[in-house]
């Protein structure tokens, strides 16, 4: 073929490559994606050209060393140091992102830091790039090589987001050009055959391709039976992060209380610094976290309550750049430095986060709540560990006149007992907006604040139901702190029809500092349009009325249905306790017993699972080899038996590399045979099975294990003739697995075949 004509191959493979790259524009941050996946390309149709003739495993091997060798500088260019170099350091980054960087890229919130899942792009062209221009060299048909195009493009598609852009003008211009490729290859395949040129066909079809690509991304979007939502990796894959298993916030506010009760002084953390904000305005509002589930116990964060379709509403890895939907209000860029009594997994963060940085702790693990704003470091936060962010900051405040969300509601039958308390309070309404604030002007007005502190010990902290019947029984007084209003506020609102959650955080003072009397419950209730508005703990609470003494008992609960307390946990102070979780991690992170170097798993991993893979094959093979030699010998007529001698001589001489013609007679065989070393006892051998099979009487057994025995000798000798790497290649040389006949090369001897 023509030089010109592998040049204009390239090109047209390189060209549509790079369109179908355009589709991650979305999914990384950047548009060092798309130099790595050319890049990637190129490299690709080079090791095509450079190994054309050659074997399919010179291509595998050239593409190894092209990933391994340059795709340091290629893929982790942005990581700096060593990386651009095929050291160690780099070659293991390439491994493990060629094995796990595609769930990373897919449980990583859109658009992801390019890094070291720039991997991912390079061996997408890589491999499009050596396959496609292979199959355009070696193969006259026109499809192959396009098709190899077509794949890549879709593995963006699935790689990539939900809602990307420029999905018309990409897929019109990656259409057009596709198709003018196939009828080139179609024409010029059909002028190598007729002898003559068409090239005025060529340009006549590239010009209706190009015409016809135009009226697709005119009139396609208007065409009846499309569908709303094209399908993507991304969300058909669950992130595996499970934020149920940190205890809630909630459960613990307790120790930021003046009333807080502890022997030890160093655990009051009423006038200790938590964490110190820069940059924010004074009175933002720093959540720490929002509990959008209850299950009875507790108020806690959740993947997926139903208050948001999709992954909005789920804990997703984030770069360090992220499009979130609720940004639309003032944007601020702040910094927040950890203090020394302050620490867990919960990352105080305001709302609407667009991008974060950190500095100290282990970025890679962060988790962020679209639906929530709610950030999660599994690693923990330490005192000392700060991080610095841009978020979009509003506080809209629920009014009489706001219209709420008409959908379904946070929480489900667990408080249905407060159903008629709910109706009480409520008053009957016009609407569930201002049953809602009737709820919160009543629990103000008839409630009283206390920490538990003395003479009010009797009011113990939690939020479970039987605390909240407890705090609300008839016939007492309403007595607790923002985590008892809070909670029941929620429940209460969701009973009324409005859904609410529980945000714990602090506003922001003058001096950016937030101390544990800082730290307040407020409820978010949801808007008809989606949105979260605040209704403040000033609103339900009244922090200045403290309870009465010599108070008269309280009734039970009895009202709307009763539901059983649930089964015994560990008290909610210590479970949420943010000390005693730090510590928990702390002595979890302890190894226990004896583990395993570092370096060692992981050779173990990248290099010891390979090659248990390889030995299992290769056993596979030895061991179909041994079971088809003990049935040949064992089964059947003797004749039968006397046949697979034969054919058991003639695949031991195939997998050492020596074939027989296919068609011929035994003796014919048998001389082809003879010529190889360890081998001229073939003839007989062949003599000895056409005599016996064809004696007047039938073979007997003892004949034929004679025979079988100078086939073991035959075998023997042609093994002795060979070094021991050719034994051990020819015991797995599955090639005498296969058919002889399929292959038309080896015969396939059959039972009496004559002479």
């Amino acid at each position: 073929m023509p030089a010109k004509h592998h040049a204009l191959d390239a090109a047209l493979l390189l060209l549509l490559g790079t369109i179908a790259f355009l589709g991650f524009d979305d999914t990384y941050a950047s548009w060092t994606y798309l130099i790595a996946g050319v890049a990637g390309l190129a490299l690709g149709i080079a090791i095509a050209f450079v190994g054309r003739g050659q074997p399919v495993v010179v291509l595998g091997v050239g593409l190894l060393a092209a990933f391994f060798v340059l795709g340091g500088a290629v893929a982790l260019h942005g990581l700096g140091g060593l990386a651009v170099l095929p050291v160690p350091d780099t070659l293991g980054t390439l491994a493990d992102n060629s094995v796990n960087g595609w769930k990373r890229l897919l449980t990583t919130l859109p658009p992801v830091d390019g890094g070291a899942l720039l991997t991912i792009p390079y061996i997408l062209g890589l491999v499009s790039g050596c396959v496609g221009f292979a199959l355009a060299i070696r193969s006259k048909a026109a499809l192959p090589p396009v098709l190899v195009a077509l794949l890549l493009m879709a593995g963006v598609i699935l790689l990539g987001v939900q809602d990307p852009s420029k999905t018309a003008l990409l897929g019109s211009l990656f259409g057009a050009i596709a198709i003018a490729w196939l009828c080139i290859r179609g024409l010029r395949a059909r002028s190598m055959a007729g002898g003559g040129r068409r090239i005025s066909r060529t340009a006549l079809g590239a010009g209706l391709c190009i015409g016809a690509a135009g009226l697709a991304f005119i009139v396609g979007p208007f065409l009846p039976g499309l569908a709303p939502e094209r399908t993507v990796l991304r969300g058909e894959i669950e992130p595996p992060f499970n934020v149920g298993k940190y205890p809630s916030p909630l459960a613990g506010y307790r120790v930021y209380t003046k009333g807080y009760q502890t022997p030890e002084d160093e655990r009051r953390l009423y006038e200790k610094d938590l964490f110190s904000v820069s940059g924010l305005p004074e009175g933002t509002r720093v959540r720490v976290a929002a509990m959008d589930s209850y299950d009875g116990t507790v108020w806690r964060a959740a993947n997926d309550s139903g208050v948001s379709d999709g992954a909005d509403d789920t804990f997703q890895k984030i770069s360090s750049t992220l499009r979130n939907p609720l940004a639309d209000g003032k944007q601020v860029r702040g910094t927040i430095t950890i203090g020394e009594d302050f620490g867990g997994v919960w990352v105080p963060l305001p709302t609407a986060l667009t991008h974060i940085s950190f500095d100290g702790p282990d970025s890679d693990s962060f988790r962020y709540n679209l639906a929530t704003s709610t950030g999660v470091l599994p690693s923990a936060l330490k005192p000392g560990d700060s991080y610095s962010f841009t978020a979009s900051v509003s506080d809209e405040k629920v009014g009489e006149k706001s219209e709420t969300w008409s959908g379904g509601s946070p929480i489900g039958d667990e408080a249905a007992q407060f159903q008629a308390l709910a109706a009480e309070y409520a008053g009957g309404g016009e609407s569930p907006i201002t049953n809602a604030l009737a709820v919160a002007s009543k629990l103000k007005e008839e409630g009283t604040y206390t920490d538990g502190e003395p003479p009010n010990q009797q009011y113990p902290a939690g939020h479970s139901l039987r605390r909240l019947a407890d705090f609300t029984a008839k016939g007492g007084q309403l007595a607790g702190n923002d985590e008892q209003y809070a909670a029941l506020m929620a429940v209460l609102a969701n009973q009324v029809g409005v859904p609410a959650r529980v945000v714990l955080g602090a506003v922001v003072g003058s001096d950016g500092v937030v101390q544990g009397k800082d730290m307040h419950a407020w409820v978010e209730l949801r808007m008809s349009d989606g949105s979260w508005a605040t209704l403040d703990w000033s609103e339900f609470m009244n922090t200045e009325k403290p309870p009465e003494q010599n108070a008269p008992q309280p009734e039970e609960l009895v009202t709307g249905k009763v539901v059983p307390p649930p089964a015994p946990v560990r008290p909610p102070s210590t479970s949420g306790d943010p000390l005693d979780e730090s510590v928990n991690q702390k002595a979890n992170s302890r190894p226990d017993g004896f583990t395993l170097p570092g370096w060692l798993v992981a050779v173990l991993k990248y290099v010891g699972l390979p090659l248990l893979l390889i030995a299992a094959l290769c056993g596979a093979i030895i061991g179909a080899k041994l079971w088809r030699r003990h049935l040949r010998r064992t089964r059947g007529t003797p004749v039968n038996r006397l046949s697979g001698g034969w054919r058991e001589t003639l695949d031991h001489a195939r997998d050492h590399g020596v074939g027989a013609p296919v068609g011929a007679t035994r003796r014919e065989q048998a001389a082809v045979l003879a010529a190889a070393p360890g081998l001229d006892g073939a003839p007989g051998l062949a003599l000895m099975t056409d005599t016996t099979m064809f004696a007047e009487a039938s073979p007997e057994d003892d004949a034929v294990a004679a025979y079988w025995d100078q086939v073991g000798t035959l075998r023997t000798s042609l093994s002795s003739e060979r070094t021991r790497w050719q034994r051990i290649r020819a015991s797995i040389n599955p090639l005498s697995l296969v058919p002889a006949r399929l292959l038309g090369k080896r015969e396939a001897s059959r039972p009496g075949r004559s002479l």
